[in-house]
């Protein structure tokens, strides 16, 4: 069994009508050049992304592609971390890294919410595999990224409502 994963974070459709592939692609080409199973994480489309996804990844040749996604969760980023563990403990998979793929923006929230929840539940050390490319966002986003993270931290996180510029939308 293998002892690292890859875990990507769905999300956002910031490229105008069409779904973003820049974390899929950064998340496959990651996990088939180190033989490790994927974990695409969360899903603002009730799992719809995350199936379209899991399909691609199939067909690029990753062998093991597992979806986490829980549609009584809210659609968060602290929900993906913790459905990933949740689908890692259901598999009894004795993982001790975790490669956490998302965009660069996205790195500091994602990772500060996924060490807080794997140390609760799972000892692995979390790696960040950062996403360049695609659109640069706005203060705002970037913004609301520092606060997540702040708010995550001092266990306020969620006590608030997010006028969010990315805000998922079919």
């Amino acid at each position: 069994m293998p002892k690292a994963v890859v875990a990507m974070f769905c999300g956002p459709h910031d490229e105008g009508s069409r779904i973003p592939h820049r974390r899929i692609n950064r998340a496959v080409e990651y996990a088939l050049a180190r033989g490790l199973p994927l974990v695409i994480a969360g899903d603002a489309f009730d799992g719809t992304e995350a199936r379209y996804f899991k399909t691609l990844a199939k067909k690029r040749g990753v062998q093991m592609v597992l979806v986490a996604f829980d549609p009584q969760t809210r659609n968060c980023t602290l929900s993906d971390a913790q459905a990933t563990i949740i689908q890692l403990q259901a598999l009894g998979l004795d993982i001790s890294r975790v490669y956490l793929v998302t965009d660069w923006w996205h790195m500091l929230r994602s990772s500060v919410m996924m060490i807080g929840e794997i140390h609760t539940r799972h000892p692995a050390r979390v790696v960040p595999v950062p996403v360049f490319n695609g659109p640069f966002p706005c203060l705002r986003t970037l913004w609301n990224e520092l606060r997540g993270s702040w708010h995550y931290l001092t266990g306020t996180y969620g006590q608030r409502t997010v006028n969010d510029p990315l805000r998922h939308t079919s």
